[in-house]
């Protein structure tokens, strides 16, 4: 054992470089369009992980380096003695700080602490400078030189992602759109990835909280809403997520400049330069191990660049456009838009560029009975219930934040999902609102709904929560079904979980609709249940649910035609997710990003393209008490009064 402590204290500087390496290697391979399209938790755990620890051991690294005199290790001498090529790898250190193109922030609160980094940045090139010259290596001109040069490339690395961060800044970016974005109803996919990076400026004032009126050429924006058929639209909102990712959680906003793109020059001829040197020089003195090492570094620098320059810069929409507008690099911009349209690093027509699912919560989840009892959640929730029973720690209502973390589940957005919400976006966010403002027509759930609505949705929870186990209950009551009328029945429950999800286990600050406390409306229905049935019985479950809320008014409907009540159910959470996403706080999409997306950032842009919400000219309320139809408001359920 203290043979193995010696030899690991002997060769840690080697093995903490190594890390820092291979820690770029990682987040350059999944912080790009892999996090991008990805809502895996333990993916972004693992990501989060190595951000934050690529910062400390590189940190570390240069501060091991900076007391090599007091640490000894071997008994025969110090670090600069045994190996002083280690010295040389301060500026590696630099580059590695300056972190990878395809990342710069994890969270969009990373981009606000810039000048945090900015301050980092300059006590670290101080510490790397004075490890060098503590080092014999500045007394060494074949090691001196190259060392400048590599300093030179990280100091302009670090200050990218410092700059980066800084346009990362949703609410501090005061662009304009250079030109005057341009489509028609015959729009390819390359017309639609320019007209997105035309309006991408206004875009991002979108996001940052900015009214229509208040954003410069926002009319074309609008006015492409409406030229766009479904598919199209979808497409284009898809490319306008991908621009907003990589223009807020990666470097491509400050490779986009002339002056950053001619420091990235330097960068890279500075690194060959010193690689050159390097090899040219008398290496005789030093172990080989160091040598192989420096030789790694110098490898890993100059492949990830080449990596980089396929990945953010010929594969980028931005590249393309700027080569094609050059009449004389025609061949450029074929090769370019043929990166930019692969399925590999590019944004391929037919992929989406989010992570296209979204998340599912139930109320039988939470009552225990809503997983098989062979999956690992179903058995560690029900062992937490037991134990918190016989601890007397409360029971079901003490481990809700648990259900909702092992019972959370995602389900991709499937074509049915996607037609019926833009179908209905389409519908209602057209030049003529006089159709989509007349009185609706619920021949099957209107009562339920005028019952629910007279005693009052203040509590806009409990009235999702309450219309969740409704659509559970009436589920169970539909036999058999056709393959139609399956798909119908998925589109209902995936959207109910959904809705469920965003009010129950979504952070409060996402959806502004979320008014009242839904783990009281839980925690009364919960109490209700469990009076009269078995809580891990679900049929029990529904049945007591349905005595105790529906009653004798829901009876007809469950034995009514289920394809059109089922249709009414999927209208129904239709506009409750329409509603939602339009009473949504657009710097929380922004966040949302990182995480891989949301579905209701999906519909938010959607309907921002339409003018459709709180971000629009014509918002969404949750029901109409006006007396009257108005044409400038659209209402979730419109059952006016009448004088």
């Amino acid at each position: 054992m203290k043979s193995l402590l010696q030899l690991f204290n002997e060769w840690e500087i080697q093995q903490l470089v190594l890390l820092s390496f291979m820690l770029q290697i990682f987040l350059f391979g999944t912080g790009g369009n892999l996090r991008q399209r990805s809502s895996n938790t333990l993916l972004r755990g693992t990501i989060w992980i190595a951000y934050l620890g690529a910062d400390m051991v590189a940190v570390y690294a240069l501060g091991f380096l900076s007391k090599n005199e007091e640490h000894n290790t071997q008994e025969s001498g110090t670090l600069t003695e045994n190996h002083p090529l280690a010295f040389f790898w301060a500026p590696f250190l630099l580059i590695h700080l300056g972190g990878q193109d395809t990342i710069t922030a994890f969270a969009i609160e990373d981009n606000n602490l810039w000048l945090r980094h900015l301050l980092n940045l300059i006590i670290q090139v101080v510490l790397a400078l004075y490890v060098f010259w503590k080092s014999p290596g500045w007394r060494n001109v074949q090691l001196l030189v190259p060392g400048v040069f590599l300093f030179v490339a990280g100091i302009i690395k670090y200050g990218e992602r410092t700059l980066a961060l800084k346009y990362g800044i949703i609410n501090g970016f005061n662009g304009e759109g250079g030109k005057k974005p341009n489509l028609n109803q015959d729009a390819s996919y390359s017309s639609i990835v320019r007209f997105a990076l035309d309006s991408s400026p206004s875009i991002r004032h979108l996001f940052a909280g900015h009214k229509p009126y208040q954003i410069q050429g926002y009319e074309a924006i609008f006015l492409a809403g409406h030229l766009l058929n479904e598919a199209q639209l979808v497409k284009l909102v898809n490319v306008e997520l991908g621009i907003m990712y990589h223009d807020l959680y990666t470097k491509a906003a400050v490779l986009r400049t002339r002056s950053v793109t001619v420091l990235r020059c330097i960068s890279q001829v500075s690194a060959t330069v010193a690689l050159v040197l390097f090899c040219t020089s008398d290496k005789r003195r030093h172990n080989r191990v160091d040598i192989l090492i420096t030789y790694i570094l110098f490898a890993g620098v100059l492949l990830l660049e080449v990596c980089s320059v396929f990945v953010m810069a010929m594969a980028s929409p931005w590249t393309w456009a700027w080569l094609k507008d050059q009449r004389k690099c025609r061949w450029l911009a074929n090769m370019s838009w043929t990166l930019v349209s692969s399925n590999i690093i590019g944004w391929p027509e037919e992929r989406p560029l989010w992570s296209n699912s979204m998340g599912q919560y139930s109320f039988l989840s939470y009552m225990g009975c809503g997983e098989k009892l062979s999956s690992l959640s179903g058995c560690v929730m029900r062992l937490i219930r037991k134990v918190a029973r016989a601890f007397g720690a409360g029971g079901e209502d003490k481990v809700l934040w648990i259900s909702k973390l092992l019972d959370t589940k995602c389900e991709a957005v499937d074509k049915e999902i996607t037609e019926c919400i833009t179908k209905w976006i389409t519908s209602h966010g057209g030049m003529d609102r006089s159709s989509s403002a007349s009185q609706q027509q619920w021949p099957h759930l209107g009562q339920l709904l005028k019952n629910r609505m007279r005693e009052g949705v203040a509590d806009f929870s409990g009235f999702v929560v309450w219309l969740h186990i409704f659509t559970e209950v009436y589920m169970s009551h539909v036999g058999t079904m056709d393959t139609d009328m399956i798909a119908l029945a998925g589109v209902c429950r995936k959207l109910s979980n959904y809705m469920f999800y965003l009010v129950v286990a979504h952070p409060a600050s996402m959806v502004q609709a979320t008014a009242g406390n839904p783990e009281l409306a839980l925690e009364a229905m919960r109490k209700v249940v469990k009076e009269r049935a078995n809580c891990s019985d679900k049929a029990a479950v529904l049945r007591s649910f349905k005595e105790a809320f529906l009653g004798e008014t829901v009876q007809d409907m469950l034995t009514s035609t289920h394809r059109e009540a089922l249709e009414e159910i999927r209208e129904m959470w239709v506009r409750l997710v329409m509603y939602t996403a339009g009473k949504s706080r657009p710097e929380m999409h922004a966040a949302q990003l990182a995480r891989g997306g949301e579905l209701l950032t999906f519909v938010w842009l959607q309907m921002a393209h339409k003018m459709l919400g709180d971000a629009g000219e014509h918002i969404i309320e949750l029901i109409n008490t006006r007396t009257a139809p108005s044409l400038e408001i659209l209402y979730t359920f419109d059952f006016p009064r009448h004088n």
